[in-house]
C-alpha cells in the first residue's frame, strides 16, 4: 500500500509543529510496517515557486516528500506519478478544496482531522461514503460529529520514542510553542508568581519578530525564565526539565508534547480543555484556564512535591501509547484498504 498524506502546511524541517512531528513518525511507522508513505505540502514562507509545479523533492527525512506552493493544484499528477493507493488529506489553511481535489482523482480519499478550527475549512465538510473520515482524539470526533455530523476513526498521534527520550533529571518548568492560544500568558503569570522556580521557554511556530522581542524582554525582565528559538531535538531541553507546563486557551485536538515529555517522566500541568484532559491522564493535574494564577501555582507546587510518583504514573502512560504503535499503524492501513475495496 502507498500513502499519500497531504496538506497545504509546510513540513519539516521548515515548520516543527504537532501535525508536522506526527506526520513524520507516522510515514517511518509506516515504512516499518512494509507499506510506503509520502508526503505532498505547502512552502515555507520566505520560499516561491510556479504554482503549477513542485519547487522540490527528496528522500531526506526517510521517505518522499514533495513540495509545492499549490499542493491543491500539483496533487492529481502527484498522485498519478506515484501511484498512490490512498490520499489522506490532513489540516490545513483550505481543507475542503483540498478534499475535493484529492476526490477528482478518482483514489480513494480519507480525511484526518488534526484540530476542531472551522475557520480553516473554507468550505464545509459533510458525511458522505466516498470519504473516510479520521481523527486524531476521541474529543475530535466528537466534536466534527457535533459540527458536522461525521463519524471519525480514531487513528491517535504515533510517537516514536527514539526521538525523544532524554538521559538526565533537570530542574526547570518546561513551555513549548509561547503564543497566546498555547497559554503564554498564564506562563509569564506563574512565572512571576514562582520566582524560585526556573523557566524553560522554546519556540515552536513562526513568531511575528515584534511579538518575540517583546516577550524576550519580560523573559528577561523576570530573571527566572530561559528563552530559546525553535529546535530539531527536544531531548537536551527534556534533561534539563523536572515537568512540563501546557496551559493552553484553545481546545488542543491531542496535545503531543505531553506524550514526549511523559516519556521522559516529566509530569504535565496542563489546561483543562479539549483532548488534554485524556491525553494527560494520571501523569500529571489540570486546571481551568480562567482558574486565577494562585491555583496554577498550587499545583505547580503539588506537582514538584510530588514529582516522584506523578514521575512514575507520566512515564508508564507515555511508554503504554508509544508501546501501542504497532498497533495504530495496522488499524490505520486496514481502514485505508478496506475504504479502497
Amino acid at each position: 500500500m502507498r500513502v499519500l498524506f497531504v496538506s497545504d502546511y509546510p513540513h519539516l524541517p521548515d515548520v516543527k509543529g504537532g501535525l508536522q512531528t506526527t506526520t513524520h513518525d507516522l510515514c517511518l511507522a509506516i515504512g516499518m510496517a512494509g507499506a510506503e508513505a509520502a508526503v505532498l505540502c505547502g512552502l515555507s514562507g520566505g520560499e516561491s515557486s510556479d504554482t503549477r509545479d513542485l519547487a522540490h523533492s527528496d528522500n531526506a527525512l526517510g521517505y518522499l516528500c514533495m513540495r509545492a506552493a499549490s499542493p491543491q493544484r500539483v496533487l492529481p499528477l502527484v498522485a498519478a506519478a506515484w501511484d498512490a493507493t490512498a490520499i489522506v488529506v490532513q489540516s490545513g489553511t483550505a481543507l475542503a478544496p483540498m478534499v475535493l481535489a484529492s476526490l477528482e482523482t478518482g483514489r480513494p480519499t480519507a480525511v484526518y482531522l488534526h484540530n476542531v478550527e472551522v475557520h480553516q475549512l473554507r468550505g464545509m465538510l459533510m458525511a458522505d461514503p466516498s470519504l473516510l473520515y479520521l481523527a486524531n482524539s476521541d474529543f475530535t470526533a466528537a466534536r466534527w460529529h457535533a459540527l458536522c455530523g461525521l463519524t471519525c476513526e480514531v487513528i491517535p498521534p504515533v510517537v516514536r520514542p527514539e526521538g525523544y527520550l532524554a538521559a538526565g533529571s533537570g530542574s526547570k518548568v518546561l513551555f513549548v510553542n509561547p503564543t497566546p492560544i498555547k497559554g503564554v500568558e498564564i506562563m509569564f503569570a506563574l512565572a512571576a508568581q514562582c520566582p524560585d522556580v526556573q523557566f524553560l521557554v522554546v519556540e515552536s511556530w513562526h513568531l511575528e519578530p515584534n511579538w518575540r522581542q517583546m516577550c524576550r524582554q519580560r523573559a528577561q525582565a523576570l530573571g527566572n525564565v530561559e528563552w530559546q528559538g525553535p529546535t530539531d531535538d527536544m531531548r537536551p531541553l527534556f534533561a534539563q526539565s523536572r515537568l512540563l507546563l501546557m496551559p493552553s486557551v484553545w481546545e488542543e485536538s491531542f496535545g503531543r508534547t505531553v506524550i514526549e515529555a511523559q516519556l521522559n517522566g516529566l509530569p504535565v500541568l496542563a489546561s483543562q480543555r479539549g483532548a488534554l484532559p485524556q491525553t494527560v491522564g494520571a501523569g500529571g493535574l489540570l486546571v481551568d484556564p480562567h482558574a486565577p494564577i494562585w491555583a496554577w501555582a498550587s499545583a505547580l507546587r503539588r506537582l514538584l512535591a510530588g514529582h516522584d510518583a506523578y514521575s512514575a504514573a507520566a512515564r508508564s502512560h507515555g511508554l503504554g501509547h508509544a508501546a501501542a504503535t504497532p498497533l495504530i499503524v495496522a488499524r490505520l492501513l486496514g481502514l485505508l484498504a478496506g475504504h479502497a475495496a
